[in-house]
């Protein structure tokens, strides 16, 4: 477990509390947590959190250690259908061969994991998924570009704090596309909160209904990151950070 606090005594005191009902080893400052990696930059009052370790272990699990390097998680113009997934027993054979071992589940298990740390992998993960139950060699090709991907991208940290901001002001921007789904016509939503500077939370996800128009499907995702923002103004407040402001951008 870690743990965190405003005042180093009261978290010395906490330890020495828990540590009388249960056997626990103090390892000292954060470093490592559940494949995350914690950099601290207190001069600048900075947080730097990466899964390099947890990047390069997939890359070899998967056999894309030695991959060439992309600079974006799909093509500019993907075209990935539920058309392309196998329906034959040859076609199913050849998706084997391809595969060569990798299990697709395994493969987007293991990248969802990934998304905690790194939002800019979210729409493409959460696009592959779709095709879990049937994927084909056009799905399995695009999973392995998101690894090639994070393999050039490995460095690339979440950063939290004020970052020079004064006030704990939240910001969020949302944004969807309309009707991009070539199978059922639905549209995809997300938003990402920052508090500082920092990216808090995020999500992205296809709409639960069909938007008639570019109009709803942006209703639709504003309304969504509308009630994120209220329950992070929330915890704020909680937090004791009563002067905190909401404010939403949509692109």
């Amino acid at each position: 477990m870690a743990i965190a606090g405003p005042q180093k005594l009261k978290i010395i005191s906490f330890k020495n509390a828990l540590n009388e009902d249960f056997e626990i080893t103090d390892l000292g400052e954060l470093k490592y947590m559940l494949g995350i990696m914690v950099t601290w930059d207190c001069a600048n009052r900075l947080t730097y959190l990466n899964q390099p370790a947890y990047i390069h272990q997939i890359l070899i699990r998967f056999g894309m250690q030695d991959a060439n390097t992309v600079s974006t998680p799909l093509p500019v113009k993907h075209n990935l259908t539920l058309s392309q997934c196998p329906k034959t027993n040859n076609e199913k054979q050849a998706h084997k061969d391809y595969a060569r071992g990798i299990h697709y589940l395994s493969l987007v298990g293991s990248l969802l994991f990934t998304t905690q740390m790194r939002p800019d992998i979210q729409f493409a993960v959460g696009l592959v998924a779709q095709f879990s139950g049937n994927p084909g060699i056009a799905h399995l090709e695009a999973t392995k570009r998101i690894l090639r991907y994070l393999k050039d991208t490995v460095d690339l940290n979440l950063i939290l704090g004020r970052r020079g901001k004064e006030a704990f002001d939240l910001v969020g921007w949302t944004d969807s596309n309309w009707a991009q789904d070539p199978d059922d016509r639905k549209s995809v939503g997300g938003f990402v909160f920052d508090v500082a500077g920092g990216s808090i939370s995020w999500s992205l996800k296809k709409q639960s209904t069909v938007a008639t128009s570019s109009v709803e499907a942006e209703y639709i995702a504003s309304a969504n990151a509308t009630k994120e923002a209220v329950w992070l103004c929330t915890l704020l407040q909680e937090l004791d950070y009563s002067q905190t402001m909401a404010t939403i951008i949509h692109d």
